[in-house]
């Protein structure tokens, strides 16, 4: 096949062989056909200088009638492919900058979202994360709780309950001992959970100790909160508070002792009372149990 067919065009024998300047260089002869393929290539232009073989000088391949049809197709198919190379690289900035403005939103936004969420996380729990805070640094503790029996205190400051003991005590309990009983009993510990009356006929306590231990363990730290709200009050607060309340036999609180000068009445009072009330313990029959808890906020 000869030069000139694969573009679809037929030069024949009139193209002739030429010769073309490069620069400082004169090429050829070349046939016609090679140089319409540089032209669709873009090594020659219509300012490139030719001269058919034989006529002895060069000009402008512009100049040259044989050539103005394929230089001009050159030169349109080059401005399609420069259209398309700008197209192309308008394309490659808008994606690096759309990449750009994603990356800008979404970094801030993946940072907001998650100071949100610790935040939120934070928050989400109403009272495990003041007493779980102070628990961890050790600020609040609490000592093993000593269950006894119900009797009278001469403390005018009680939260009363209906069908409380009625007689009274010339001197308040020492913080953490067992209460006793408000009369003489000769009935031993391990007779607290019994149901069968002592040797002078009077009834014993009903009500289960390891019941109420499971349920004092599981829950104290329900107080936490309380204690952190009045220590909040009083930064540098080092302080011992035994508390001691009575278990009714419907199984909730009924009467609550502060055995600290500071804290007998007030809000602290209060708010451990709410709390205690919540508690749920047994029903049971007897005598009323009281449990002494000993709280320490501070260190040292």
């Amino acid at each position: 096949m000869r030069p000139g067919k694969k573009l679809g065009v037929d030069l024949g024998t009139s193209g002739g062989d030429w010769l073309f300047r490069q620069g400082e260089l004169v090429l050829g002869p070349v046939p016609a056909a090679q140089i319409v393929e540089k032209l669709y290539a873009g090594d020659l232009d219509g300012r490139s200088e030719v001269q058919r073989l034989g006529s002895g000088r060069f000009i402008r391949l512009s100049e040259v009638d044989f050539f103005k049809v394929h230089l001009a197709k050159a030169e349109a198919k080059q401005r399609v492919d420069r259209s398309a190379a700008e197209l192309a690289q308008t394309q490659r900035r808008r994606r690096r900058l759309k990449i750009a403005l994603v990356v800008a939103v979404t970094v801030p936004v993946a940072a907001g979202a998650a100071a949100v969420a610790t935040v939120v996380a934070s928050r989400s729990r109403p009272t495990a994360s003041p007493q779980e805070l102070w628990d961890d640094l050790g600020l609040v503790s609490v000592g093993a709780p000593v269950i006894g029996r119900a009797k009278a205190h001469k403390d005018e400051d009680l939260l009363d309950y209906p069908g409380g003991p009625s007689t009274s005590r010339t001197e308040r309990p020492s913080s953490g001992a067992v209460a006793s009983a408000d009369r003489p009993s000769r009935t031993s510990k391990a007779q607290l959970t019994d149901a069968a009356d002592d040797p002078d006929g009077m009834q014993t306590a009903k009500f289960d100790q390891g019941s109420i231990n499971a349920v004092v363990a599981s829950k104290q730290k329900t107080l936490f909160p309380c204690l952190v709200a009045e220590a909040q009050k009083s930064p540098g607060l080092n302080a011992k508070i035994p508390i001691e309340f009575v278990i009714g036999n419907d199984g909730r609180v009924a009467k609550l002792w502060i055995d600290h000068p500071t804290f007998r009445e007030g809000p602290l009072k209060e708010c451990l009372f709410r709390e205690l009330q919540k508690w749920p313990f047994k029903p049971y029959e007897g005598e009323r149990a009281t449990v002494g808890l000993s709280f320490k906020i501070g260190k040292g």
